[in-house]
């Protein structure tokens, strides 16, 4: 799997809803962990421009050392975003992650 990193100079991304942890398994409730034994969440983000009416939003998957508290509606940027093709089970995608998500900053009047 190689990843790919997104130029996001030109975007903004806006949360399209609450963070949830990544589950490695739903009996247990475990949640996945990076290589450094980080837990790992997904994000909704609508990133604008955007051009793809039937799938606007994207799901951007990060580390965190607690529970992210990101109110939906905030502006962010998701820091070193890079996308990724993956295929499993006869199904296929593409998925994002970046190494944090970050308030994005204010811009000069």
């Amino acid at each position: 799997m190689r990843n790919i990193p997104v130029d996001i100079a030109s975007l903004s991304f806006t949360v399209a809803g609450e963070a949830e942890p990544k589950i490695v398994d739903r009996a247990t409730g475990e949640v996945k962990k990076d290589a450094e034994g980080r837990e790992l969440y997904t994000l909704p983000l609508l990133p604008m421009p955007n051009d793809d009416r039937r799938n606007p939003v994207i799901t951007v998957t990060f580390p965190s050392a607690d529970f992210p508290q990101i109110v939906v509606g905030s502006k962010v940027r998701p820091v070193g975003l890079t996308c990724f093709y993956w295929q499993m089970n006869g199904r296929s995608g593409m998925g994002f992650r970046c190494e944090a998500i970050r308030p994005a900053p204010e811009k000069a009047a």
